[in-house]
Protein backbone atom coordinates (compact mmCIF):
# COMPACT_ATOMS: atom_id res chain seq x y z
CA UNK A 1 0.00 0.00 0.00
CA UNK A 2 1.23 3.43 -0.85
CA UNK A 3 2.45 5.64 1.72
CA UNK A 4 -0.17 8.09 2.20
CA UNK A 5 -3.03 4.91 2.11
CA UNK A 6 -1.19 4.31 5.50
CA UNK A 7 -1.77 8.12 6.30
CA UNK A 8 -5.11 8.47 5.92
CA UNK A 9 -5.99 5.13 7.17
CA UNK A 10 -4.35 5.55 10.47
CA UNK A 11 -5.88 9.14 10.89
CA UNK A 12 -8.92 7.76 10.58
CA UNK A 13 -8.89 4.33 12.36
CA UNK A 14 -7.11 6.20 14.96
CA UNK A 15 -10.71 8.78 15.28
CA UNK A 16 -12.88 5.58 15.46
CA UNK A 17 -10.66 4.20 17.80
CA UNK A 18 -10.66 7.37 20.38
CA UNK A 19 -14.07 7.72 19.62
CA UNK A 20 -14.68 4.04 20.51
CA UNK A 21 -12.65 4.35 23.94
CA UNK A 22 -15.00 7.02 25.56
CA UNK A 23 -17.80 5.02 25.01
CA UNK A 24 -19.63 4.99 28.56
CA UNK A 25 -23.35 3.27 27.69
CA UNK A 26 -22.24 0.47 25.12
CA UNK A 27 -20.49 0.11 22.21
CA UNK A 28 -21.53 2.86 20.03
CA UNK A 29 -22.86 5.53 22.38
CA UNK A 30 -20.73 8.31 23.70
CA UNK A 31 -23.09 10.30 25.85
CA UNK A 32 -26.58 9.89 26.79
CA UNK A 33 -28.93 11.68 29.29
CA UNK A 34 -32.99 12.52 29.91
CA UNK A 35 -33.34 14.52 26.65
CA UNK A 36 -29.65 14.22 24.57
CA UNK A 37 -28.16 10.94 22.63
CA UNK A 38 -24.87 11.10 21.02
CA UNK A 39 -23.38 8.04 19.23
CA UNK A 40 -20.97 6.90 16.60
CA UNK A 41 -20.94 4.07 14.34
CA UNK A 42 -18.99 2.81 11.55
CA UNK A 43 -17.05 0.65 9.21
CA UNK A 44 -13.35 0.20 8.09
CA UNK A 45 -11.18 -2.43 5.88
CA UNK A 46 -8.05 -1.73 4.78
CA UNK A 47 -4.80 -3.86 5.02
CA UNK A 48 -1.36 -5.13 2.37
CA UNK A 49 -1.87 -7.03 -0.63
CA UNK A 50 0.04 -8.35 -3.83
CA UNK A 51 -0.10 -9.91 -6.67
CA UNK A 52 2.57 -12.72 -7.58
CA UNK A 53 6.11 -11.11 -8.54
CA UNK A 54 5.15 -8.60 -6.09
CA UNK A 55 3.26 -6.30 -8.49
CA UNK A 56 -0.30 -5.05 -6.90
CA UNK A 57 -2.76 -6.99 -5.60
CA UNK A 58 -5.04 -7.96 -9.11
CA UNK A 59 -9.12 -7.52 -8.99
CA UNK A 60 -10.64 -10.48 -10.14
CA UNK A 61 -13.77 -9.16 -12.01
CA UNK A 62 -15.89 -10.02 -15.15
CA UNK A 63 -16.03 -7.74 -17.65
CA UNK A 64 -19.16 -5.71 -17.68
CA UNK A 65 -20.17 -7.27 -14.43
CA UNK A 66 -20.85 -4.00 -11.71
CA UNK A 67 -19.53 -6.15 -9.01
CA UNK A 68 -16.89 -9.11 -7.56
CA UNK A 69 -16.37 -11.53 -4.78
CA UNK A 70 -15.25 -9.82 -2.04
CA UNK A 71 -12.95 -12.74 0.15
CA UNK A 72 -9.48 -12.17 -1.32
CA UNK A 73 -10.52 -9.29 -4.19
CA UNK A 74 -10.60 -5.99 -2.16
CA UNK A 75 -7.34 -4.17 -3.33
CA UNK A 76 -8.57 -0.84 -1.80
CA UNK A 77 -8.91 0.84 1.46
CA UNK A 78 -12.90 1.93 2.36
CA UNK A 79 -13.96 3.53 5.60
CA UNK A 80 -17.31 5.17 6.88
CA UNK A 81 -17.38 6.94 9.84
CA UNK A 82 -20.98 8.14 11.20
CA UNK A 83 -22.15 10.50 13.65
CA UNK A 84 -25.71 10.31 15.30
CA UNK A 85 -27.10 12.85 17.40
CA UNK A 86 -30.76 12.41 19.15
CA UNK A 87 -32.36 14.89 21.04
CA UNK A 88 -35.96 13.97 22.90
CA UNK A 89 -38.80 16.22 23.44
CA UNK A 90 -40.50 14.48 26.29
CA UNK A 91 -39.35 11.84 29.32
CA UNK A 92 -40.52 8.48 27.84
CA UNK A 93 -38.20 9.55 24.89
CA UNK A 94 -41.25 8.36 22.33
CA UNK A 95 -41.20 11.90 20.56
CA UNK A 96 -37.45 12.57 18.89
CA UNK A 97 -35.24 14.61 16.58
CA UNK A 98 -32.36 12.61 14.97
CA UNK A 99 -29.51 14.45 13.36
CA UNK A 100 -26.94 11.69 11.29
CA UNK A 101 -23.88 12.76 9.30
CA UNK A 102 -21.53 10.25 7.45
CA UNK A 103 -18.31 10.73 5.89
CA UNK A 104 -16.59 8.61 3.65
CA UNK A 105 -12.70 7.56 2.65
CA UNK A 106 -11.41 5.11 -0.47
CA UNK A 107 -8.60 4.46 -2.33
CA UNK A 108 -7.40 1.42 -4.53
CA UNK A 109 -4.15 -0.37 -3.49
CA UNK A 110 -1.13 0.93 -5.93
CA UNK A 111 -2.44 4.15 -6.87
CA UNK A 112 -0.10 7.31 -6.10
CA UNK A 113 -3.08 9.86 -6.06
CA UNK A 114 -4.91 10.99 -2.56
CA UNK A 115 -7.60 8.71 -0.76
CA UNK A 116 -10.56 10.36 -2.50
CA UNK A 117 -13.01 11.80 0.97
CA UNK A 118 -16.67 12.51 0.11
CA UNK A 119 -17.53 14.21 3.39
CA UNK A 120 -21.59 13.81 2.84
CA UNK A 121 -22.01 10.00 2.23
CA UNK A 122 -25.22 10.43 4.63
CA UNK A 123 -26.38 14.05 6.00
CA UNK A 124 -29.75 13.37 7.09
CA UNK A 125 -32.72 14.81 9.67
CA UNK A 126 -35.12 11.93 10.88
CA UNK A 127 -38.50 12.98 12.53
CA UNK A 128 -39.62 10.01 15.32
CA UNK A 129 -43.45 10.03 16.32
CA UNK A 130 -44.02 13.72 15.62
CA UNK A 131 -47.69 13.03 14.23
CA UNK A 132 -48.01 10.82 17.05
CA UNK A 133 -48.67 7.87 14.96
CA UNK A 134 -45.40 5.75 16.08
CA UNK A 135 -43.88 7.19 12.23
CA UNK A 136 -41.05 8.30 10.75
CA UNK A 137 -40.18 11.18 8.73
CA UNK A 138 -36.71 11.39 6.60
CA UNK A 139 -35.38 14.38 5.09
CA UNK A 140 -31.64 14.18 3.42
CA UNK A 141 -28.93 12.52 2.22
CA UNK A 142 -28.95 8.87 3.06
CA UNK A 143 -28.81 4.53 2.49
CA UNK A 144 -32.50 3.85 2.06
CA UNK A 145 -33.00 0.39 3.07
CA UNK A 146 -30.71 -1.18 0.32
CA UNK A 147 -30.44 -4.88 -0.12
CA UNK A 148 -27.47 -6.39 -0.35
CA UNK A 149 -25.39 -10.37 -1.12
CA UNK A 150 -23.05 -9.70 1.32
CA UNK A 151 -20.20 -12.20 -0.16
CA UNK A 152 -20.25 -9.72 -3.46
CA UNK A 153 -20.88 -6.21 -1.78
CA UNK A 154 -23.93 -6.11 -4.13
CA UNK A 155 -26.65 -3.74 -3.23
CA UNK A 156 -29.45 -5.49 -5.44
CA UNK A 157 -31.93 -3.22 -4.22
CA UNK A 158 -30.48 0.57 -3.57
CA UNK A 159 -32.90 3.28 -4.86
CA UNK A 160 -31.82 6.59 -2.83
CA UNK A 161 -28.11 6.63 -2.06
CA UNK A 162 -26.02 9.92 -3.36
CA UNK A 163 -29.70 11.35 -3.82
CA UNK A 164 -31.10 14.03 -1.84
CA UNK A 165 -34.75 13.22 -0.94
CA UNK A 166 -37.31 12.80 1.62
CA UNK A 167 -39.94 9.87 2.81
CA UNK A 168 -42.01 8.32 5.47
CA UNK A 169 -41.55 4.83 7.20
CA UNK A 170 -43.39 2.71 9.62
CA UNK A 171 -47.09 3.76 8.27
CA UNK A 172 -48.27 0.57 9.71
CA UNK A 173 -49.04 -0.07 13.45
CA UNK A 174 -49.07 -3.63 14.13
CA UNK A 175 -46.63 -4.40 16.56
CA UNK A 176 -44.74 -6.33 14.20
CA UNK A 177 -42.11 -5.36 11.60
CA UNK A 178 -44.81 -5.64 8.99
CA UNK A 179 -44.71 -1.73 7.30
CA UNK A 180 -45.57 0.25 4.58
CA UNK A 181 -43.02 3.00 3.51
CA UNK A 182 -41.57 5.80 0.32
CA UNK A 183 -39.11 7.89 -0.16
CA UNK A 184 -38.31 10.62 -3.40
CA UNK A 185 -35.24 11.74 -4.48
CA UNK A 186 -33.59 13.81 -6.70
CA UNK A 187 -29.89 12.78 -8.47
CA UNK A 188 -26.77 14.64 -9.94
CA UNK A 189 -23.68 13.21 -10.17
CA UNK A 190 -20.74 14.81 -9.34
CA UNK A 191 -18.58 14.88 -12.37
CA UNK A 192 -20.11 16.62 -15.68
CA UNK A 193 -22.05 15.07 -18.65
CA UNK A 194 -21.09 15.15 -21.79
CA UNK A 195 -23.44 14.83 -24.79
CA UNK A 196 -22.70 12.84 -27.98
CA UNK A 197 -25.42 14.63 -30.34
CA UNK A 198 -23.81 17.72 -29.44
CA UNK A 199 -20.79 17.85 -27.87
CA UNK A 200 -22.28 20.23 -25.00
CA UNK A 201 -21.38 20.09 -21.35
CA UNK A 202 -23.74 20.11 -18.32
CA UNK A 203 -25.12 18.08 -15.58
CA UNK A 204 -27.83 15.14 -16.07
CA UNK A 205 -30.14 14.82 -13.59
CA UNK A 206 -33.12 12.22 -12.42
CA UNK A 207 -35.82 12.06 -10.05
CA UNK A 208 -36.92 8.50 -8.51
CA UNK A 209 -39.97 7.43 -6.66
CA UNK A 210 -39.76 3.68 -4.38
CA UNK A 211 -43.35 2.61 -2.35
CA UNK A 212 -42.37 -0.85 -0.58
CA UNK A 213 -44.40 -3.32 1.35
CA UNK A 214 -42.33 -4.92 3.70
CA UNK A 215 -42.63 -8.14 5.94
CA UNK A 216 -45.53 -9.09 5.20
CA UNK A 217 -45.94 -12.47 7.30
CA UNK A 218 -46.78 -15.47 4.90
CA UNK A 219 -45.90 -17.60 7.69
CA UNK A 220 -43.75 -17.29 11.26
CA UNK A 221 -40.76 -18.05 9.25
CA UNK A 222 -41.84 -16.35 6.01
CA UNK A 223 -42.17 -12.88 4.84
CA UNK A 224 -42.65 -11.47 1.57
CA UNK A 225 -41.58 -7.91 0.54
CA UNK A 226 -42.57 -5.70 -1.88
CA UNK A 227 -40.98 -2.26 -4.09
CA UNK A 228 -42.24 -0.11 -6.94
CA UNK A 229 -39.94 2.24 -8.27
CA UNK A 230 -40.39 5.03 -10.89
CA UNK A 231 -37.98 7.05 -11.94
CA UNK A 232 -37.81 10.17 -14.86
CA UNK A 233 -34.19 11.45 -16.63
CA UNK A 234 -35.05 14.92 -16.79
CA UNK A 235 -34.86 16.38 -19.97
CA UNK A 236 -31.67 18.35 -20.70
CA UNK A 237 -31.73 21.44 -23.42
CA UNK A 238 -28.37 22.61 -23.36
CA UNK A 239 -27.32 18.36 -24.06
CA UNK A 240 -30.04 18.03 -26.35
CA UNK A 241 -31.12 15.06 -24.43
CA UNK A 242 -35.10 14.03 -24.16
CA UNK A 243 -36.81 12.81 -21.05
CA UNK A 244 -36.22 9.47 -20.13
CA UNK A 245 -38.87 7.40 -17.68
CA UNK A 246 -38.53 4.50 -16.16
CA UNK A 247 -39.99 1.96 -13.65
CA UNK A 248 -39.15 -1.16 -11.62
CA UNK A 249 -40.19 -4.07 -9.53
CA UNK A 250 -38.47 -6.21 -6.97
CA UNK A 251 -39.92 -8.80 -4.95
CA UNK A 252 -38.60 -10.61 -2.27
CA UNK A 253 -38.98 -13.40 0.36
CA UNK A 254 -36.95 -13.89 3.46
CA UNK A 255 -37.30 -16.94 5.39
CA UNK A 256 -35.80 -17.15 8.97
CA UNK A 257 -35.64 -20.02 11.66
CA UNK A 258 -32.98 -20.82 13.86
CA UNK A 259 -29.98 -20.95 12.06
CA UNK A 260 -30.72 -20.25 8.77
CA UNK A 261 -31.56 -17.39 7.15
CA UNK A 262 -32.40 -17.68 3.18
CA UNK A 263 -33.40 -14.41 1.02
CA UNK A 264 -34.97 -15.09 -2.82
CA UNK A 265 -35.76 -12.02 -4.85
CA UNK A 266 -36.57 -11.39 -8.27
CA UNK A 267 -36.06 -7.67 -9.75
CA UNK A 268 -37.25 -6.36 -13.11
CA UNK A 269 -35.84 -3.08 -14.03
CA UNK A 270 -37.07 -0.71 -17.48
CA UNK A 271 -35.27 2.42 -18.85
CA UNK A 272 -34.05 5.33 -16.51
CA UNK A 273 -34.68 3.00 -13.61
CA UNK A 274 -31.80 0.78 -14.40
CA UNK A 275 -28.71 2.51 -12.22
CA UNK A 276 -25.41 3.77 -13.30
CA UNK A 277 -24.13 1.33 -10.87
CA UNK A 278 -24.98 -0.65 -7.18
CA UNK A 279 -24.24 2.26 -4.94
CA UNK A 280 -26.22 4.85 -6.61
CA UNK A 281 -30.15 5.44 -7.68
CA UNK A 282 -28.76 7.77 -10.89
CA UNK A 283 -30.29 6.23 -14.14
CA UNK A 284 -27.83 5.28 -16.77
CA UNK A 285 -26.92 7.13 -19.63
CA UNK A 286 -26.61 6.74 -23.17
CA UNK A 287 -23.24 7.12 -23.56
CA UNK A 288 -21.10 6.39 -20.44
CA UNK A 289 -17.48 6.97 -21.65
CA UNK A 290 -18.62 10.28 -22.51
CA UNK A 291 -17.93 10.22 -25.76
CA UNK A 292 -20.14 9.67 -29.19
CA UNK A 293 -20.11 5.50 -28.56
CA UNK A 294 -23.55 5.23 -27.58
CA UNK A 295 -24.08 1.87 -25.31
CA UNK A 296 -28.06 2.28 -24.21
CA UNK A 297 -31.41 3.63 -25.58
CA UNK A 298 -33.37 4.34 -22.39
CA UNK A 299 -36.20 3.73 -24.24
CA UNK A 300 -36.66 0.05 -25.00
CA UNK A 301 -33.64 -1.49 -22.17
CA UNK A 302 -34.77 -3.47 -19.62
CA UNK A 303 -32.66 -5.30 -16.86
CA UNK A 304 -33.87 -9.18 -14.91
CA UNK A 305 -32.33 -10.77 -12.13
CA UNK A 306 -33.06 -13.39 -9.74
CA UNK A 307 -30.74 -13.93 -6.85
CA UNK A 308 -31.02 -16.52 -3.68
CA UNK A 309 -28.45 -15.96 -0.62
CA UNK A 310 -28.37 -18.54 1.97
CA UNK A 311 -26.61 -18.79 5.12
CA UNK A 312 -26.21 -21.23 7.71
CA UNK A 313 -24.74 -20.27 10.82
CA UNK A 314 -25.18 -22.15 14.33
CA UNK A 315 -22.26 -20.20 16.00
CA UNK A 316 -21.22 -23.02 17.40
CA UNK A 317 -19.09 -25.56 14.88
CA UNK A 318 -19.57 -23.40 11.31
CA UNK A 319 -21.10 -21.87 8.72
CA UNK A 320 -21.66 -22.05 5.32
CA UNK A 321 -22.89 -19.31 2.89
CA UNK A 322 -24.34 -19.69 -0.61
CA UNK A 323 -25.47 -17.69 -3.69
CA UNK A 324 -27.08 -18.40 -7.23
CA UNK A 325 -27.83 -15.46 -9.31
CA UNK A 326 -28.52 -15.05 -12.79
CA UNK A 327 -28.59 -11.66 -14.39
CA UNK A 328 -30.03 -10.64 -18.21
CA UNK A 329 -29.72 -7.35 -19.92
CA UNK A 330 -30.90 -5.85 -22.66
CA UNK A 331 -28.84 -2.22 -23.07
CA UNK A 332 -31.66 -1.24 -25.99
CA UNK A 333 -29.62 -0.81 -28.95
CA UNK A 334 -26.29 -2.54 -30.58
CA UNK A 335 -23.80 0.08 -29.58
CA UNK A 336 -23.44 2.38 -32.17
CA UNK A 337 -21.32 5.80 -33.21
CA UNK A 338 -23.04 8.50 -33.72
CA UNK A 339 -22.08 11.53 -36.51
CA UNK A 340 -24.69 14.30 -36.19
CA UNK A 341 -24.44 14.72 -39.93
CA UNK A 342 -26.28 11.19 -40.18
CA UNK A 343 -28.29 11.47 -36.93
CA UNK A 344 -30.87 8.63 -38.07
CA UNK A 345 -28.20 5.97 -40.28
CA UNK A 346 -26.04 5.49 -37.12
CA UNK A 347 -22.61 2.90 -37.46
CA UNK A 348 -23.27 -0.01 -35.39
CA UNK A 349 -19.58 -1.61 -34.24
CA UNK A 350 -18.67 -4.47 -35.90
CA UNK A 351 -19.62 -7.91 -34.11
CA UNK A 352 -21.23 -6.18 -31.15
CA UNK A 353 -24.94 -6.97 -29.85
CA UNK A 354 -27.39 -5.73 -27.62
CA UNK A 355 -27.51 -8.53 -24.62
CA UNK A 356 -25.59 -9.43 -21.46
CA UNK A 357 -26.06 -12.63 -19.77
CA UNK A 358 -24.46 -13.11 -16.25
CA UNK A 359 -24.77 -15.99 -14.08
CA UNK A 360 -22.58 -16.75 -11.17
CA UNK A 361 -22.67 -19.46 -8.04
CA UNK A 362 -20.06 -19.55 -4.59
CA UNK A 363 -20.25 -20.86 -1.45
CA UNK A 364 -18.30 -19.97 1.92
CA UNK A 365 -17.40 -22.33 4.62
CA UNK A 366 -16.29 -21.18 8.00
CA UNK A 367 -14.86 -23.80 10.39
CA UNK A 368 -15.32 -22.42 13.94
CA UNK A 369 -11.71 -24.04 16.00
CA UNK A 370 -12.37 -21.37 18.93
CA UNK A 371 -14.17 -18.20 19.76
CA UNK A 372 -11.23 -16.50 18.24
CA UNK A 373 -9.87 -18.33 15.36
CA UNK A 374 -11.62 -19.94 12.33
CA UNK A 375 -10.79 -21.12 9.04
CA UNK A 376 -12.62 -19.66 5.63
CA UNK A 377 -12.37 -21.19 2.09
CA UNK A 378 -14.63 -19.66 -0.52
CA UNK A 379 -15.55 -21.04 -4.08
CA UNK A 380 -17.12 -18.46 -6.62
CA UNK A 381 -18.02 -19.84 -10.60
CA UNK A 382 -19.32 -16.81 -12.93
CA UNK A 383 -20.21 -17.27 -16.51
CA UNK A 384 -20.75 -14.22 -18.93
CA UNK A 385 -21.90 -13.57 -22.20
CA UNK A 386 -21.20 -10.07 -22.87
CA UNK A 387 -22.64 -9.15 -26.37
CA UNK A 388 -21.92 -5.40 -26.23
CA UNK A 389 -17.89 -6.20 -25.80
CA UNK A 390 -18.02 -9.56 -27.76
CA UNK A 391 -17.06 -11.55 -25.18
CA UNK A 392 -17.99 -14.83 -23.43
CA UNK A 393 -16.43 -17.26 -21.08
CA UNK A 394 -16.00 -18.27 -17.10
CA UNK A 395 -14.35 -17.15 -14.26
CA UNK A 396 -13.54 -19.29 -11.02
CA UNK A 397 -11.64 -17.95 -7.98
CA UNK A 398 -10.72 -19.58 -4.69
CA UNK A 399 -9.95 -17.60 -1.13
CA UNK A 400 -8.91 -19.05 2.14
CA UNK A 401 -7.93 -17.54 5.16
CA UNK A 402 -7.68 -18.66 8.38
CA UNK A 403 -8.99 -15.48 10.41
CA UNK A 404 -8.74 -14.07 13.94
CA UNK A 405 -11.79 -12.47 15.59
CA UNK A 406 -13.22 -11.67 18.66
CA UNK A 407 -16.55 -14.08 18.70
CA UNK A 408 -18.15 -16.57 16.57
CA UNK A 409 -20.27 -15.69 13.80
CA UNK A 410 -20.52 -15.20 10.18
CA UNK A 411 -20.43 -11.39 10.85
CA UNK A 412 -18.57 -11.55 13.86
CA UNK A 413 -16.26 -8.31 13.75
CA UNK A 414 -13.47 -7.02 14.25
CA UNK A 415 -11.95 -9.34 12.21
CA UNK A 416 -8.06 -9.78 11.05
CA UNK A 417 -7.64 -11.74 8.07
CA UNK A 418 -4.62 -13.36 5.98
CA UNK A 419 -5.52 -13.81 2.44
CA UNK A 420 -4.66 -16.59 -0.61
CA UNK A 421 -6.36 -15.75 -3.60
CA UNK A 422 -5.90 -18.03 -6.91
CA UNK A 423 -8.52 -17.18 -10.02
CA UNK A 424 -8.40 -18.43 -13.30
CA UNK A 425 -10.77 -17.68 -16.27
CA UNK A 426 -10.74 -18.29 -20.35
CA UNK A 427 -8.58 -17.46 -22.98
CA UNK A 428 -11.49 -14.95 -24.79
CA UNK A 429 -11.20 -12.98 -21.47
CA UNK A 430 -7.33 -12.39 -21.52
CA UNK A 431 -6.84 -8.69 -21.53
CA UNK A 432 -9.98 -7.97 -19.22
CA UNK A 433 -9.63 -9.63 -15.83
CA UNK A 434 -6.95 -9.01 -13.59
CA UNK A 435 -5.75 -5.83 -14.83
CA UNK A 436 -6.87 -3.69 -12.59
CA UNK A 437 -6.56 -1.39 -9.80
CA UNK A 438 -2.97 0.62 -10.72
CA UNK A 439 0.11 -2.15 -11.40
CA UNK A 440 -2.06 -5.45 -11.85
CA UNK A 441 -0.12 -7.92 -13.52
CA UNK A 442 -2.56 -10.41 -15.12
CA UNK A 443 -3.68 -8.63 -17.92
CA UNK A 444 -1.91 -11.24 -20.40
CA UNK A 445 -2.85 -14.46 -18.39
CA UNK A 446 -5.43 -16.55 -18.00
CA UNK A 447 -4.98 -16.80 -14.48
CA UNK A 448 -3.23 -15.25 -11.22
CA UNK A 449 -2.23 -15.64 -7.58
CA UNK A 450 -2.49 -13.17 -5.16
CA UNK A 451 -1.93 -12.92 -1.33
CA UNK A 452 -2.29 -10.15 1.43
CA UNK A 453 -3.59 -9.44 5.13
CA UNK A 454 -7.25 -7.01 5.30
CA UNK A 455 -8.78 -5.75 8.80
CA UNK A 456 -12.35 -4.83 9.04
CA UNK A 457 -14.82 -3.62 11.59
CA UNK A 458 -17.83 -2.20 11.91
CA UNK A 459 -20.00 -0.93 14.79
Amino acid sequence: MEQNTWKYTSLFLLLNLLLLSSVKVNAQTIFENANHKFKTSGYLRTGVGKSEGGETQAHFQMPGAQNKYSLGNQADTYGELEFDYTYYFNEDKSKSIDLIWMTSIYEDFGTDTEMSFNKTEQLYTRLNNFLGKDEVIWIGKLFYDRRAVHMMDRQWVNPGQRGWGFGMEKLIQKGTKEDIKFGVWTFQEKNDDVSYINGNVDKLRAYTADVRYVNYPISETLKMNLSLNYTYRAENKVMDYDGKHGFGIVSWLDYEKKSITNSTALIFRQGATIPLHHWTGMSEKENPGNDNIVLNNLDSSYFLEINNNFLYDDKENFALNGILSAVVRDYGTDPYEYNSATPNNPTYLEGKGSKFYWLTAAARGMYYISDYFKLSLEYSYEFIDNKQLDLSGNLSKISFTPEFSLSKGFYSRPVLRPLITYAFWSDDLKGHIGNTPNGAPFGNSTSGFTYGLQFEIWW
